[in-house]
């Protein structure tokens, strides 16, 4: 059984953006009418920033456990997906790039799925690899089709394709 965590050092730039957003805005909020449309346009960019720290909190605390039966995150909103029961499997790469147009790289998430139940992990995880792997070596077992897409991603991390 493996269990990991997100490390803080990859949601730091979240915490940082969610909590200078949320107090630039707050000063904002305090200096204007609450009668006026800026004020409700500042309001729903401080509700925005706030759902960025929300965000990072929450996966500041989640656990994502593998395990032979299958994968599981918590603790809030606890999910579990046995590898036996694995019908839906979505790799995708979201690039990065520079104001000038350079690839400055991106990050991979992975979304398992199964009836009604849905996981989804982003490559900052540690052992993000040994994770898809296992979950592609699942999705073959099952018969999972993953999209071509997927089956790119799942071949640059050098993980055999699901037929």
């Amino acid at each position: 059984m493996l269990e990991v965590r997100y490390p803080l050092s990859s949601l730091v730039k979240d915490y940082l953006l969610g909590l200078l957003g949320l107090a630039a805005l707050i000063n904002i909020l305090a200096a204007t009418d609450s009668e006026t449309g800026l004020f409700w346009f500042f309001a729903g960019l401080t509700v925005f920033f706030l759902l960025i720290v929300l965000n990072a909190a929450q996966r500041h605390v989640m656990r994502i456990t593998l395990s032979e039966e299958g994968i599981e995150s918590g603790p809030w909103n606890r999910r579990f997906i046995a590898w036996k029961d694995l019908r839906g499997l979505s790799l995708r790469f979201y690039a990065v790039r520079s104001l000038f147009g350079r690839n400055k790289g991106g990050w991979m998430s992975l979304k398992l799925r199964a009836d009604g139940v849905g996981i989804a992990i982003d490559s900052d995880l540690p052992h993000f690899q040994s994770i898809v792997t296992k979950a592609a070596l699942a999705a073959r077992e099952n018969g999972v089709l993953v999209d071509a897409y997927t089956a790119h991603n799942l071949a640059s991390l050098g993980v055999e394709v699901p037929a």
